[in-house]
């Protein structure tokens, strides 16, 4: 039945093909609006290298320690101390990679600067420094080398991971392994070099990794109860589940309460661990989470709703001509529901060549404004922190963009075209037959 349904729809569309191309035309940039926001959704949520555990990840990024006796506190990220002996201690995590946090290095570390020895070159780069289990929560691909080791992060020995292009700035190859490199005048030995990482890895972009117990800034504040709690690295934490976040937030608290028994200057508060999801689309709109996906609803709904109030009104007149066609119909005996499904299957042939335009259109939008749609907000564009942003085939053609696609089609079909159809199908055969 849907062969015959298909193949009339088919000669229809030969038949009024000034109507098919306006259709398939507004369908696509229609659509293409919807899928770039689509496609800029799946790329900064779904699990893309090297954050291929996104729907396992959660973070812990604001830590206030609150000063006895009212003299203030003070609100930052975690510091080298609360992660040692609270983030370092949870047992529900599969692994904790604690990292700098991106966007503050610049108030605390200043512009950085690498240089081979021997070499007049010294680009500045974005230096990120981190723990051993970094490179067990992320899957970067090793060109050379291997990262730094668990023994060298605890003994804070200056160990470096450069990226390819970095590697061939500075030395002209990549096998650099055991070379000396100079960041901003402190020598530092090569243990590896990994392929360039897109700025829409957010959580790892950079050009140079280097173990945070080997930065001064960082760690002359251990001993200090204050800046030792709150400084600027940020807990990446990956769970062994998704469902185990409540878990984490039991231990979490329970063990802020343990070390905050162990201060006498002052007392801890740390946010609630926040998956991944929730932290990047709350920050889209700098806003509350459950308030972020309604504004983006309401944003969704009208890109939809407006062209399918203006196909709506293509199908009402494409409709007229056919109401003497469907009265015929109906004296043979064809049932409302026939007819309405045949409506919705050529409809749908319309449909698909217009989505499929506009996902291709969605896919050009999206690459040639990828900084403005893929950066990791505005205040990391000004302070130049966003990372260089590429993308890949593996990004942007994903079974789950297509079905965004398809169900996109699928909505805008039945929001233009069903309520023309019934108000067809509801003419009586005689009104139909004289129309």
């Amino acid at each position: 039945m849907y062969k015959q349904y298909l193949r009339q729809a088919w000669q229809l569309m030969k038949q009024n093909r000034f109507f098919s191309a306006v259709y398939i035309i507004g369908t696509g940039l229609a659509i293409s609006m919807v899928m770039v926001m689509a496609v800029v959704y799946h790329i900064r949520t779904a699990n893309i290298a090297p954050e291929v555990n996104r729907d396992r990840m959660c973070y812990v990024t604001n830590v206030s320690f609150n000063m006895n006796d009212d003299k203030g506190h003070l609100n930052s990220c975690v510091g080298p101390r609360f992660a040692k002996e609270v983030m370092y201690n949870l047992k529900t995590p599969e692994a904790v990679a604690v990292a700098t946090m991106t966007q503050m290095m610049p108030f605390t570390v200043g512009d950085v600067f690498m240089q081979a020895p021997g070499h007049d070159e010294a680009p500045k780069v974005s230096l990120m420094g981190c723990n051993d289990q970094f490179w067990r929560v992320y899957a970067f691909t090793f060109e050379e080398g291997k990262p730094f080791t668990e023994a060298d992060f605890q003994s804070g020995l200056p160990r470096a991971v450069l990226t390819e292009s970095l590697s061939r700035k500075l030395f002209r190859k990549t096998e650099v392994t055991g070379q000396t490199v100079l960041i901003n005048d402190v020598k530092y030995i090569v243990s590896g070099v990994v392929a360039d990482v897109s700025g829409v890895a957010s959580d790892v972009c950079a050009d140079v990794w280097i173990p945070y117990t080997s930065m001064a800034v960082i760690m002359n504040k251990m001993a200090d109860e204050k800046e030792g709690s709150a400084n600027i690295l940020v807990a990446n934490i990956l769970l062994r589940d998704a469902d185990d976040i409540g878990l984490l937030k039991d231990e979490l608290a329970q063990e802020v309460k343990r070390y905050n028994t162990t201060l006498t200057e002052g007392q801890v508060t740390c946010n609630d661990p926040v998956s991944y999801v929730d932290q990047m689309v709350g920050s889209l709109l700098r806003m509350d989470v459950k308030q972020t996906y309604m504004t983006l609803s309401i944003v969704l709904l009208l890109f939809l709703l407006v062209p399918a109030l203006n196909l709506s009104g293509l199908n009402t007149s494409h409709m007229q001509d056919r109401i003497p066609e469907i009265g015929v119909r109906k004296a043979f005996g064809a049932p409302r529901g026939t007819l309405m499904s045949q409506i919705f299957v050529e409809n749908m042939l319309l449909m698909l060549p217009g989505g499929v335009a506009g996902l291709l259109f969605s896919y050009v939008l999206v690459f040639l404004f990828r900084n403005l749609l893929l950066s990791s907000g505005v205040f990391a564009m000004q302070m130049g922190t966003g990372g260089s942003i590429f993308l890949s085939a593996g990004m942007l053609l994903n079974w789950e963009v297509f079905l965004y696609a398809f169900v996109v089609c699928l909505v805008l079909n039945l929001l233009s075209s069903m309520v023309p159809a019934w108000r067809a199908v509801k003419v009586n055969i005689t009104e139909a037959l004289n129309a």
